[in-house]
């Protein structure tokens, strides 16, 4: 009983816990600069932020738009951080609708895409909205070819324009090409801030042992190896290619897998058996970098977790 109860708590811990590693806190000045910024006669300022999947943006912009909750008046309700995320294949009528539902419109999909626009535009106004973040932008240029791309990224600056207020355009790196495909949309974004995945190359290893040191703390008194050695940091970099959401996953596997043995201890076997679980179901051990017999490759042939997606 007393393990599961001491299990339970770490695991939420890894799971909640929100790191404010120095590139966070440079990415959030960023954005607390634009919701900070009053647009008058001036333009507003934007910002497009880039990042492979599962290096925790989407994790950090949600938290930004849960530190700045609605606000109920009795004659509005205002939102002053608008954040939506985009599925795929969103053509205008499409954007505009899945904007408008996340404003909380009841009539978000009724009407053209013209009506629907207006309205936006009306509601952004209405709910005082003082920043608008869109994620998995990318999926703009995910599908259909050169005009479909062409009108998303119309509509997207017309948008920008109308709203006079700033905008974070958050995406997979790919996401530039919606920029290239217009000019005056491309000018409004000049700011990008890229989050690298973690890395134990040159100066960057610090970091990730950094990364890896406040995950360890969360573990308590489970007893451990040291997960922020420099030995250890080149282990976990194969394992999970330096995504913050791998490193979590695997480490909130292997405490789940640690407290279940008689006498919990988070090892060199615990961490190998939690990544053939959850981060390469079925590894050969010598492709676990856990393991004694694993070769040193990076993890990216066909079939194995990093291999690259094609488009």
């Amino acid at each position: 009983m007393k393990n599961n109860a001491a299990s339970g708590k770490t695991v939420r811990d890894m799971r909640t816990s929100f790191i404010k590693f120095p590139h966070i806190t440079h990415i959030l000045d960023s954005m607390d600069r634009l919701y900070n910024y009053r647009c008058t006669n001036e333009e507003p300022e934007h910002l497009t932020l880039l990042g492979e999947s599962g290096v925790g943006k989407s994790t950090l912009l949600v938290k930004y738009r849960d530190e700045h909750p609605v606000i109920e008046h009795e004659e509005l309700t205002e939102v002053p951080v608008l954040y939506v995320a985009i599925g795929p294949s969103p053509t205008p009528r499409a954007l505009a609708s899945a904007i408008l539902r996340a404003l909380g419109d009841p009539k978000c999909d009724v009407g053209k895409e013209v009506d629907l626009t207006y309205r936006l535009l009306h509601l952004i106004k209405l709910c005082r909205v003082r920043l608008v973040i869109i994620d998995e932008v990318n999926h703009l240029i995910d599908s259909g070819g050169e005009k479909t791309h062409h009108v998303a990224a119309d509509w997207l600056k017309r948008l920008v324009d109308a709203t006079r207020v700033s905008f974070v355009l958050a995406g997979v790196p790919r996401t530039l090409r919606l920029l290239e495909k217009n000019d005056q949309l491309r000018s409004r974004f000049r700011e990008v801030i890229e989050i690298e995945r973690f890395s134990v190359e040159g100066s960057a290893e610090l970091e990730f042992r950094g990364a890896l040191r406040a995950f360890k703390e969360h573990l308590r008194e489970l007893p451990a190896l040291d997960i922020s050695g420099a030995v250890m940091a080149h282990q976990f970099a194969f394992a999970t290619d330096g995504r913050l959401r791998d490193i979590r996953r695997l480490l909130v596997r292997a405490v789940e897998l640690a407290y279940r043995e008689p006498q919990p201890r988070l090892t060199d076997g615990i961490l190998a058996e939690a990544f053939r679980t959850v981060i390469y179901p079925g590894a050969p051990d010598k492709r676990n970098p856990f393991h004694r017999k694993f070769d040193g490759l990076p993890l990216v042939k066909a079939g194995e977790p990093f291999a690259p997606v094609e488009r």
